[in-house]
């Protein structure tokens, strides 16, 4: 099913989706583990899509395609489109964080963090050119930056956590940083 991000992200809708794809025994008490955890497939199918060169559409706009769960599965290339990286910021990925950490109650820094531990994810796995993203986890003026980095060990570990291990089924995710 194609919907449009704004649609999807009003409070009663995605309230209805993490139920649907959580459950009662999760939802609403945990609301802000299912939002974090929602986030991390939309930042998954973001950088999959720019890596594959499609282009993203400003979030006032875009459209994806849903699974039948109700997780994100494509986006529609269909709008107005983000010119660059400072673009991507400020005209998708802003307002979805903004948007997220309200429906939550999560706060952003969890949000940004997913989006930067997505993207590092996305380029270990990338062959050849990483399309300039690369330079968002790099770039100190980025709020990806140092979303992702090495520990002592060698082992890469998120900067913030992204509260998965609140729910025991889902558990630390293997780049937490509480196990450092």
């Amino acid at each position: 099913m194609s919907v449009s991000l704004q649609y999807l992200l009003e409070p009663a809708r995605f309230e209805a989706l993490l139920l649907e794809l959580y459950g009662p025994e999760l939802m609403p008490s945990q609301r802000p583990v299912l939002v974090s955890q929602w986030s991390k497939y939309y930042f998954a199918l973001i950088w999959q899509s720019l890596l594959g060169g499609a282009s993203l559409t400003e979030f006032a706009v875009t459209e994806l395609t849903l699974d039948g769960r109700g997780l994100p599965l494509a986006l529609s290339e269909h709008g107005e489109h983000c010119a660059g990286l400072a673009a991507i910021l400020e005209q998708h990925l802003q307002p979805l964080v903004l948007r997220l950490a309200a429906l939550g109650p999560v706060a952003s820094a969890v949000l940004w963090g997913n989006a930067g531990d997505c993207l590092d994810q996305a380029l270990q796995r990338a062959e050849g050119n990483d399309c300039g993203l690369g330079h968002l986890l790099s770039s100190p003026d980025s709020p990806l930056y140092a979303a992702v980095s090495l520990d002592e060990s060698g082992q890469r570990r998120r900067r913030t956590c992204c509260l998965s291990y609140k729910v025991q089924w889902v558990g630390h995710c293997e780049h937490c940083p509480l196990l450092a």
